[in-house]
């Protein structure tokens, strides 16, 4: 059951949107806000720009970046180094509102169906090594620099569930991360096997806007 006295994640994403100076903020910075909240933490809203209709052109290489050297970092323990170019990444107090406040509204919706159960699963520290290992492969996935509908936003949810998998404790959110990330995978393959062309017209066909 849950801790009544344990604040949801949506919740800690709407407050720390709350302290954004008006002047904006480095990822620096912003690391520093987030603070002892910790790294999964850090990386659910690092991937938000790729769950919303907002679009931040060059975001993926940093982000995506951040979230493989965040993952690194906890597979071997220790506080992960990150270039300096993307620590003093700044972004605008505006821009990183539409972020946290976009984050917040998916991950109330999340609320809905996440809650700790399957826990022997999300329990296990060899799973906590596996779901960083697959947060890697995702966000490697997630920087490369294709013209090619879902290609951010395939690995993003990828890393969303199970970031927030292991923070609520949600055996099942886990699954569903590594079920996306399967379909990522298989996504990428075939974009190799059919070319840009020949993805554009299976998801013309499947009645996707690309």
């Amino acid at each position: 059951m849950r801790d009544s006295n344990k604040e949801r994640v949506s919740d800690t994403v709407s407050r720390i949107s709350l302290e954004i100076p008006v002047e904006g903020i480095t990822f620096e910075d912003f690391l520093d806000l987030i603070g002892e909240q910790g790294s999964l933490l850090s990386c659910i809203i690092l991937v938000a720009p790729f769950l919303l209709p907002v679009s931040f052109p060059g975001s993926s290489l940093p982000f995506g970046l951040a979230i493989l050297l965040i993952n690194v970092g906890i597979i071997l323990k220790r506080h992960p180094f990150i270039p300096k170019t993307i620590m003093d990444y700044r972004i605008s107090q505006s821009n990183i509102l539409k972020i946290l406040n976009g984050m917040s509204r998916v991950l109330k919706a999340l609320d809905k169906f996440t809650k700790p159960r399957l826990t022997a699963l999300a329990d296990r520290p060899l799973i906590d090594y596996v779901s960083s290992t697959v947060m890697i492969l995702s966000s490697f996935l997630l920087m490369l620099p294709l013209p090619v509908p879902l290609t951010d936003f395939l690995p993003a949810y990828s890393i969303l569930f199970l970031a927030l998998g292991s923070i609520e404790r949600d055996g099942y959110l886990i699954l569903a991360g590594y079920s996306m990330a399967t379909i990522t995978v298989i996504y990428f393959i075939l974009i190799i096997i059919l070319g840009l062309s020949g993805i554009k017209a299976v998801l013309a066909f499947l009645g996707i806007n690309t």
